[in-house]
């Protein structure tokens, strides 16, 4: 009696066990099943809370918007491969951009351009007060930018060498000033420094291009 006994209740415990196993796999959700080959290893894959499976994240709105914009009954997993580009440009992606940018950043540059678009645009317009008033302050900002350390992105030759134009410009525009140029020649000056700084931002434009 009691082997018969150990016999049913063992055979309760393997029947009840593969009821649980498929129960388990038919609710493991189908999506995620297809998405593994896109690197999903779960909900997190599509969903903010993996738990919950609630609010969608940035992949899981683009499946979801995809959707209404295909007029589909349901969202197909392959059409993740087409979103190779937003993934790429997803949160990890802007975080080391946007590192990079920190690391290019050129205090000194920045500073420079500020005064120089403020006086250059206003002469453009006829305007030549700012660039009187504030010439010998561009020549400083143009001192300070050649003497400071510049970042990974401009250290080369070339940047050094403009940069040491810039500032002779910068200051000869401030003493010409100063000695009463005229306005044609002030107008003339202030977009050859123009010009020139833009060179250096070139430079450095060119440079990124032939890496690419």
């Amino acid at each position: 009696m009691k082997s018969t006994t150990s016999k049913f209740a063992l055979v309760l415990v393997l029947v009840a066990g593969f009821v649980w196993l498929t129960i388990k796999s038919e609710a493991y959700p189908p999506l995620l099943r297809q998405a593994s080959k896109f690197g999903a290893k779960d909900c997190s894959f599509c969903h903010k809370d993996p738990q919950s499976a609630g609010d969608l994240n940035a992949r899981g709105k683009w499946l979801k918007s995809q959707r209404d914009k295909r007029d589909a009954d349901r969202i197909d997993v392959e059409w993740l491969a087409e979103y190779t580009d937003k993934k790429s440009g997803g949160s990890e992606a802007k975080a080391e951009a946007k590192a990079e940018a920190k690391a290019e950043a050129w205090a000194e540059l920045e500073g420079f351009h500020e005064i120089m678009s403020q006086t250059f645009h206003a002469a453009e317009e006829g305007k030549l007060e700012p660039i009187r008033t504030r010439a010998t302050e561009l020549a400083e900002k143009a001192k300070l930018w050649l003497d400071s350390k510049p970042p990974k992105a401009y250290n080369k030759k070339e940047t050094k060498e403009l940069l040491g134009k810039l500032n002779a410009e910068a200051k000869a525009l401030a003493e010409s000033i100063e000695k009463g140029a005229t306005d044609e020649q002030v107008k003339k000056d202030l977009t050859a420094l123009h010009d020139r700084y833009h060179q250096i931002v070139g430079a450095d434009h060119d440079e990124k291009e032939k890496k690419k």
